[in-house]
């Protein structure tokens, strides 16, 4: 973990949640919301690999074609989570 940010009265639920996304989409390389559409899809084994959290809000950071960390957000709807990681990553561009 390089970087923690959580907004005024945070439930902590949030802030652990965003951290375990961040680490799923580094560690398998994807956004998260690929292997939340994998579940959905019947997919539900994949539930059961360690350090797995299947929900939309992590994105991979890929810098000359390789994930070199990610970003995790968690505390509105899942498709808006997204949105502001997106954003994070657009911003350190």
């Amino acid at each position: 973990l390089i970087l923690f940010q959580i907004l005024d009265d945070t439930q902590p639920g949030s802030q652990e949640v965003a951290v375990h996304k961040a680490r799923t989409a580094a560690r398998f390389k994807r956004p998260t919301k690929a292997l939340e559409e994998t579940v959905a899809g019947g997919r539900q084994a994949l539930l059961s690999l360690p350090g797995v959290t299947a929900v939309e809000g992590g994105l991979p950071i890929v810098a000359a074609g390789r994930v070199v960390g990610a970003v995790g957000v968690s505390g509105v709807k899942a498709p808006e989570d997204a949105q502001v990681a997106k954003a994070a990553i657009a911003a350190l561009n």
